[in-house]
């Protein structure tokens, strides 16, 4: 078998060599790197009668580069890049759901005081001794023992309405937290 022979060999051009591999034979097919001038390459060799089957063959690098026109994959740079944007990615991620379980926490002390400060109120203004005073006190209930209430009804500009003030206090850290609900009666 004849070597097969590219007619448009890159000649002066220095890059890796690939080779023709066959079931019987080893040829130079160009000196290129482009897969354009290899299809060109191999058109030429179909139309010179030297037909092969692509079982028959296959592309190899002779070159030093280790880089085949049919190369697929990612070089070391892209994987530790996209690794390390992954990695940022993930905090980030990890930080925000800390956060939020953070913030569910916080809203359910803000909604259970409210609902202490509103049953404080009813229980003030249902009462119908309404006279000024400041009182304090707990929640008897053994699942409100962190939350304190503070009433204060006083006088207001009008002679006969009155302003009453219920005010939960919960310890949320190092920072007590209040709600306050104001009513005029």
């Amino acid at each position: 078998m004849t070597p097969l022979s590219c007619s448009r060999p890159m000649a002066g051009w220095r890059g890796p060599s690939f080779t023709f591999v066959t079931a019987t034979k080893r040829t130079s097919l160009c000196w290129c790197i482009r897969s354009q001038v290899i299809r060109s390459c191999l058109k030429d060799m179909w139309k010179n009668g030297k037909q092969m089957r692509s079982e028959e063959f296959g592309i190899r690098n002779n070159g030093e580069n280790g880089v085949t026109p049919h190369s697929k994959g990612f070089t070391l740079l892209e994987v530790m890049v996209a690794v390390a944007i992954l990695g940022m990615v993930l905090v980030s991620l990890l930080g925000l759901k800390n956060r939020s379980v953070q913030d569910v926490m916080v809203a359910e002390r803000i909604t259970t005081a409210t609902l202490l400060a509103k049953r404080v109120m009813t229980e003030t203004l249902l009462s119908r001794k309404l006279l000024p005073l400041d009182e304090e006190g707990e929640f008897e209930e053994e699942e409100f023992k962190d939350y304190r209430w503070k009433k204060s009804i006083s006088p207001t500009p009008l002679l006969t309405i009155l302003e009453v003030r219920v005010a939960v206090v919960w310890q949320e850290g190092e920072r007590q937290e209040m709600v306050e609900l104001v009513s005029y009666e």
